[in-house]
């Protein structure tokens, strides 16, 4: 009598075994969706194209605001005030101001610019210098050009010492050179927020564009996804590779956007160091930094991804075999 075997149940895969199928079961997937955007050049360069712009153009205005204030907080760093003393002021009354000024806290440097040499100046930088020789006197005033020490040049150190210095004898009039600064840096918080929202707003418009292309990916391929579902297919696996497809679109968008960036920053490059070498700064614009690309690609893909997600997350659940 021959006795039955019993069949020995399977043994169950391990850990690392279901692991290296699901790593290469995704990069399987991640090809395949790669291939697919390869095999569709024109609505694929058209997304792209339209991914990178929408990137590309808040970035570049941000990385140029960035070199602006980077411009103003070093002439931030020099800031002056200057003492218009009155036209009678003696040379005895000059020397006892700037004795008691130089004893200041917070006064670094004191310069002294006489109404003759401010004349000479005068005549030497301006086109009208020829007018003030028919003059009887001279209408300039004598200067005191006061620099204040590091720790004072902030805004609130700066008018306090603005509204002390008026207070003075022989004090006329007190200038704060860093006025058209202050309204400067108001300017550029105002242009800061409208970059920002351009940037949320073209995001959006990111989210529309790869949510619509993996919208219509979807509505082309309806019959073999209604085929995969007859057997049994779950909408976690159909959906995979339109997930990936929106990663795809965001990773080159965003390596496309970046390429946009500096060619634009290039182009714009030499112009604006000359613009700015008329101030009298050693200025050099600055290219995007390692942090700012990676964030940048980093934007692109997050967006990209959840553009798919977006699109995918209904439109698979409805599809349902016929």
């Amino acid at each position: 009598m021959v006795k039955s075997r019993r069949q020995q149940p399977l043994a169950k895969p391990s850990a690392k075994t279901r692991l290296r199928a699901y790593v290469r079961d995704h990069l399987r997937v991640l090809l395949f969706s790669l291939g697919k955007l390869y095999r569709t050049p024109f609505a694929t360069t058209f997304t792209l194209l339209m991914v990178a712009i929408a990137l590309a153009l808040p970035a570049v205005l941000y990385i140029l605001l960035n070199n602006l204030q980077t411009v103003t907080h070093k002439w931030d760093d020099s800031g002056q005030i200057s003492l218009f003393l009155n036209t009678e002021t003696s040379e005895l009354a000059v020397k006892q101001l700037k004795s008691k000024l130089s004893e200041h806290a917070q006064v670094e440097n004191i310069d002294y610019v006489s109404a003759d040499l401010a004349l000479k100046e005068f005549k030497k930088r301006s086109e009208f210098g020829e007018l003030l020789e028919g003059l009887p006197n001279n209408p300039l005033p004598p200067t005191l050009i006061v620099t204040p020490i590091e720790l004072a040049k902030q805004s609130d150190s700066l008018n306090a010492l603005e509204k002390e210095f008026q207070s003075l004898a022989n004090v006329e009039q007190v200038q704060l050179d860093m006025q058209w600064l202050q309204r400067l840096q108001t300017i550029t918080d105002i242009i800061r927020r409208a970059i920002t929202a351009i940037g949320i707003m073209l995001g959006l418009s990111v989210l529309l564009v790869v949510g619509n292309s993996i919208r219509l990916d979807i509505e082309n391929r309806r019959a073999e996804i209604e085929v995969t579902k007859l057997i049994g297919a779950t909408d976690r696996f159909i959906r995979r590779p339109f997930l990936y497809g929106g990663l795809w679109f965001g990773l080159l968008g965003g390596i496309l956007a970046l390429l946009l960036v500096f060619i634009v920053l290039l182009v714009v490059r030499q112009p604006a160091q000359d613009l700015i070498g008329l101030y009298n700064s050693d200025f050099k614009l600055m290219l995007p930094s390692f942090v700012q690309s990676i964030s940048l690609i980093g934007s692109s893909i997050f967006l990209g991804l959840f553009g798919s997600w977006l699109a995918v997350g209904h439109r698979i659940a409805k599809i349902q075999p016929s």
